[in-house]
């Protein structure tokens, strides 16, 4: 049977938690790889864009194409958000995008790769950039619909950004498309998780759900009755999901029951909002309004804690080596991911910013800028505005006084002689870390 209007609905209303704490508030991604060598700033007004070495020397300009709200940095490339399009500079020249000034763009991440998803939050068409290549995959279009009701909050991807899963409110399905294949794939139920072989869907019926793993020929590998599921991922072809209780569950080819592998520590009243991998997808990042945990594919808790109030949470880097838990200016500590173990105390810390590992981050306390690692703290004293490289080791700071600087973190945690870049760069920019 199909899925009523009522239960996409509410299945695409639940999904806008997870969707909301994925985009995180962020108006700069800089380079998730650990290493740079440019510094890019982007003038909000023009979109124009200088950049420097890492010596704080201008190398080149590129030209705007018009204000600038967000910037997504991918190696050499910058994607630019701005209200009327977005457009990609760095590289080969690729034709920007036209966007309505209502429509949301996100990025998604996964190790090497960055997309952009260009949707409507009441639902209608799905666009999906590939800023490595330019590609784009118009969703509505190739599955010729000339007034789509896709939600980009539904979207699904697998661990290698090669191929996503959308839900279609229309038709009461689930569309697939990929990088290198010219036509869609066409599943029933809503998405839940795929890679580059399965898909997993879900269909909610009343208080429980049937979730089923299906191949490429749409052939059922599994149907199994569950509990709602809140997230999941695909893990060498099984499937590990976390519901909304707590619950953890691994269904794989043949299943006619869920395994039950373990339970997250869900707080009274509270549920799972969402599911998100990281440390190369050895590890879930499971969270509510309320709470925050981390597990592994046994299903064992490795780190939970609970917030005293609801927050929204920042979202986990796939290939990050440490968590910093928490978000929306409550933040608890560093995690190392692969241990559960903290490894630095971020009480009373508003985090602004993270390393490319996750293991640095940038925040303030007091009205002083602060970076904080599992070495210790750095005082960079009082600041507008200050932006971590990936490698943790150098930041760009706006001072009180509004002078733009470059300054080193050293070995021993002293900053180096501050680089003046006031002469150069806008206090006005966006700053990037290019690699």
């Amino acid at each position: 049977m199909l899925v009523t209007t009522v239960a996409i609905m509410a299945v695409v209303a639940f999904g806008v938690v997870g969707w909301r704490a994925l985009r995180g508030g962020d108006e700069v991604d800089g380079s998730a790889a650990g290493t740079w060598s440019e510094i890019a700033f982007v003038d909000r007004s023009s979109g124009e864009i200088l950049v420097l070495d890492d010596s704080g020397e201008p190398t080149r300009t590129m030209p705007g194409q018009g204000a600038v709200t967000d910037a997504y940095a991918l190696g050499d490339r910058l994607a630019l958000v701005g209200p009327t399009t977005v457009a990609v500079a760095g590289g080969d020249e690729i034709e920007p995008i036209a966007i309505g000034r209502t429509n949301t763009v996100t990025p998604i991440r996964t190790p090497g790769t960055l997309h952009l998803v260009i949707g409507t939050a009441s639902g209608g068409n799905v666009t999906i950039l590939d800023v490595a290549t330019g590609d784009v995959l118009d969703i509505g279009a190739l599955a010729e619909q000339a007034d789509p009701r896709l939600f980009a909050e539904t979207i699904r991807w697998s661990s290698d950004g090669s191929r996503f899963a959308v839900a279609d409110a229309g038709f009461f399905r689930t569309i697939v498309v990929e990088s290198d294949a010219e036509e869609p794939g066409y599943f029933g139920a809503q998405p839940l998780a795929l890679d580059d072989d399965l898909i997993a869907t879900s269909q909610v019926i009343a208080l429980q759900a049937d979730v089923a793993l299906v191949d490429r020929e749409r052939k059922n590998k599994a149907l199994v009755p569950t509990e709602i599921p809140a997230g999941a991922v695909m893990v060498d072809h099984d499937l590990l999901m976390v519901a909304t209780t707590g619950s953890v569950y691994r269904i794989a080819d043949g299943d006619t029951e869920a395994e039950r592998l373990g339970e997250v520590a869900v707080p009274s009243g509270a549920t799972v909002s969402w599911v998100g991998p990281t440390l190369d997808g050895s590890r879930l990042v499971v969270v509510g309004s309320v709470f925050q945990a981390v597990i592994d594919l046994d299903g064992e808790t490795l780190f939970t804690t609970t917030f005293a109030s609801p927050i929204e949470i920042d979202t986990p880097r796939p290939d990050w080596t440490c968590l910093p838990i928490g978000g929306e200016g409550t933040f608890h500590s560093i995690v190392d991911l692969d241990t559960g173990e903290q490894v630095a105390d971020l009480s009373g810390v508003d985090v602004i910013g993270a390393s490319g590992d996750g293991c640095t981050v940038i925040g303030t306390r007091g009205g002083l800028g602060e970076v904080i690692s599992a070495d210790g703290t750095v005082d960079i004293g009082p600041v507008r505005s200050a932006v971590l490289a990936p490698d943790g080791r150098a930041v760009v700071r706006t001072t009180a006084t509004g002078a733009i600087e470059l300054v080193r973190i050293e070995e021993d945690l002293t900053l180096g002689e501050p680089i003046d870049l006031s002469d150069v760069a806008s206090n006005n920019a966006i700053v990037a870390f290019l690699d």
